[in-house]
């Protein structure tokens, strides 16, 4: 209890610096408006916003949906390619990247007005030049059926994990729903893996194997639609299991290995012996 009450949350932000949204959309025309509608809700200046929706070659109706979102507002912009993946979407968007921090929106999750106040006013708090990223503590939004409401109920556990392994520095992924970026760390870094099937768990796995910090916004909420159906989630389960045996396999040389501290010798261990199970 102690060490909880250690980490007190502020919104108070002593500067506001330019900050980049990248949002990778395909074929999400049914959420994408509540999307970019919590962006525009953000409590945050906006002209010191710069948002921008990759259209991953969609079939559906989002790139039209987000065209008419946007025709007034100056700080969103709008770019399209073919079907590629979200990796090289986010790729795409950060070349033209201007925030020194950005963050990453899927286009079927929902980011709190407070939470990118909450994200800035930590960076500060900890005033590390060393801190690559900074995660949200993400909710399953408006849980209906059974199998969302276990859902629910798993993101609130993995939020109290989430939040006991930061503090020996061994989170390994930032949750493709608003986690908060170090622009050019992951500039230098190279940008995404789009090779792998999950990208945002592989550049927490990079950003640790170069001795960057990961931290969690204890409170800055996002929500996301979990899967109704058990096709749906098992597909989405599947894609981040082999995507996380993925990460272990690439980055192996890391496990029990000291010289990456409690990162190393707890967590992949921990991850290697799991997934192996």
């Amino acid at each position: 209890r102690s060490l909880f009450q250690s980490s007190p949350s502020t919104t108070t932000v002593r500067r506001y610096p330019l900050v980049t949204i990248l949002v990778p959309a395909y074929n999400e025309e049914k959420t994408i408006l509540k999307t970019l509608e919590s962006i525009s809700a953000l409590d945050y200046p906006k002209d010191k916003l710069q948002v921008i929706v990759i259209n991953d070659g969609s079939k559906d109706r989002t790139e039209q949906i987000v065209q008419e979102y946007i025709n007034d507002k100056s700080y969103f912009q709008l770019l399209s390619h073919s079907n590629q993946g979200k990796a090289a979407s986010l790729n795409m968007g950060l070349k033209i990247a201007k925030g020194e921090f950005f963050a990453c929106l899927d286009a079927d999750s929902f980011v709190d007005s407070k939470t990118l106040r909450k994200m800035i006013a930590l960076y500060d708090d900890k005033n590390d030049d060393r801190l690559a990223i900074i995660t949200p503590a993400m909710k399953v939004d408006q849980p209906r059926n059974i199998l969302q409401k276990i859902q629910w109920l798993e993101y609130i556990v993995i939020i109290l994990i989430a939040r006991l392994v930061s503090y020996p520095d061994s989170l390994y992924v930032a949750p493709g729903p608003f986690s908060l970026y170090r622009t050019g760390i992951i500039q230098k870094l190279g940008g995404f893996d789009e090779k792998n099937l999950t990208e945002d768990q592989e550049i927490a796995y990079r950003v640790q194997q170069h001795h960057y910090r990961i931290a969690q916004c204890v409170d800055g909420y996002v929500h996301t639609t979990a899967p109704q159906r058990l096709k749906a989630f098992y597909f989405q389960r599947r894609r981040w299991y082999l995507g996380s045996m993925m990460c272990v396999h690439q980055y192996r040389s890391l496990i029990a290995n000291r010289k990456y501290g409690d990162f190393g010798m707890m967590q992949m261990v921990k991850n290697a012996s799991g997934y192996f199970l």
